[in-house]
């Protein structure tokens, strides 16, 4: 992702990919995780923005452009929600005994 964290607009960066589903992973009580393989996920990508002013200017500038032609032919679905708060349960390897 060196196209991201070259625009330095970005406060955090993370991505994550997943298994292949598996039912056994997955074994969830009353719960159905065996989606259609075609709407399935295999990664996600958090963009973190010190502010709205500053995702609106990433959101709006020329480098997402170039993101979009990029991702747009293995990409299915694209969701955006701001989060307000991020708590810590885990630092420096250790569980804390309240979030931080």
């Amino acid at each position: 992702m060196p196209t991201l964290a070259g625009t330095r607009v970005l406060r955090e960066l993370r991505t994550q990919t997943f298994l292949p589903w598996n039912e056994k992973l997955w074994d969830t009580p009353n719960v159905a995780h065996d989606n259609p393989a075609d709407q399935r996920f295999h990664a996600s990508l958090i963009l973190g923005f010190t502010d709205a002013q500053q995702r609106a200017g990433f959101f709006h500038g020329r480098e997402i452009e170039s993101l979009s032609n990029t991702l747009a032919p293995l990409t299915s679905a694209i969701h955006a929600y701001d989060v307000s708060a991020a708590l810590t349960y885990v630092k420096d390897g250790t569980i804390l005994p309240h979030q931080q």
